[in-house]
């Protein structure tokens, strides 16, 4: 009986285990069904996990080869520095010197060699030679600016950058090609200008263009070297708005108000006849003559309020001496008949 009884629990505890392992199967079976309903989500967002993460290798694997070029092409670079020899180096160099020496010279050459290659023009002179005195030339080389002198840049979205042009310019250029050596000297690319003054100045009163290529870097900005220009400086005018540009000639420049794009403007005008009343008639050092206007902000107002008060000055002695003529044909009349009262 006890054996029946325990075989009977036995068979109890077997079949109830049967029974839980079935109910677990089947509810495994129906946690795996739910599981495949939702799995295709699940999948896909570990995709797109998949897919950033194999994005991110490529970044990092693109820029370690990019690290790698940028370094192997440095070190040729620099290979190319310490080996190759130009005559300039080779003057230079003394050949009893050790070996690190030698390479330290190398590199300092070099270096000051590519710092002058892009803070100094080419060539020390940026013009032609002049004339001979023999010949009819001008007397001065007249130096414009142009941006905000003769064109104001402007920019719209619609548009983008356009350059507007200062009334009066042909007016102007006229004037002063006839009488001056007319350079433009500006800071903006040549590219830029070029097209510019080709508008601006269809007839050729400009004889040269120097652009932003043809300027000094110097303590970070860039400066304008009219000793370049191989003329005599006591011959030439600088005209310009910008002090800092023209900082290494301050007596051979003439600083006048930026033009800010005023339709209505005619200071051309009144800068024509300036340079031509005080510069055409007198062959002077232009230093002297323009260290009388350094006092005023604006000297082409100043100009022209002295030619106003001139003018009346000379309309005043007109007046005067034309009374004085009427008075001495007055005082002659009176010579001339004053014994006719005796005959009677």
């Amino acid at each position: 009986m006890n054996t029946c009884a325990c075989n009977y629990k036995l068979i109890f505890l077997t079949l109830n285990s049967k029974y839980c392992q079935n109910t677990f199967l089947s509810s495994h079976y129906n946690w795996f069904k739910y599981q495949r309903t939702i799995l295709p989500r699940y999948v896909s967002n570990g995709s797109a996990k998949t897919e950033k993460g194999r994005l991110t290798q490529l970044l990092v694997k693109s820029f370690k080869i990019a690290s790698m070029a940028f370094g192997v092409s440095l070190l040729a670079f620099g290979g190319y520095l310490l080996v190759f020899e130009d005559d300039d180096l080779v003057q230079k160099e003394n050949k009893n010197i050790p070996l690190i020496i030698k390479i330290y010279e190398r590199i300092c050459f070099r270096i000051e060699f590519y710092h002058k290659l892009f803070t100094i023009p080419a060539t020390n002179k940026l013009l032609p030679d002049s004339l001979p005195d023999y010949y009819d030339k001008p007397q001065y080389t007249l130096v414009l600016e142009i941006t905000d002198l003769l064109v104001h840049p402007e920019w719209s979205y619609s548009t983008g950058w356009r350059f507007k042009k200062r009334p009066n310019v042909d007016y102007f250029l006229e004037r002063v090609g006839k009488i001056f050596e007319v350079v433009v000297y500006t800071a903006e690319n040549g590219y830029i200008t070029s097209p510019i003054l080709d508008e601006i100045d269809p007839n050729g009163w400009i004889q040269y263009r120097l652009s932003r290529q043809c300027t000094e870097f110097r303590n970070g900005q860039l400066v304008k070297n009219i000793e370049r220009i191989n003329r005599d400086l006591s011959k030439v005018i600088l005209i310009d708005w910008n002090t800092s540009w023209t900082q290494l000639h301050p007596y051979n420049t003439l600083i006048i108000p930026r033009w800010n794009g005023d339709e209505n403007d005619n200071s051309l005008i009144d800068l024509a006849d300036f340079l031509k009343v005080v510069f055409a008639n007198e062959e002077k050092d232009v230093r002297e003559i323009l260290s009388e206007f350094k006092q005023y902000d604006d000297p082409i107002k100043a100009f022209r309020e002295n030619q106003r008060i001139l003018k009346e000055e000379t309309k005043v002695e007109e007046e005067k001496e034309k009374e004085k003529e009427i008075k001495n044909i007055e005082d002659n009349n009176k010579s001339w008949f004053s014994w006719i009262p005796w005959i009677y």
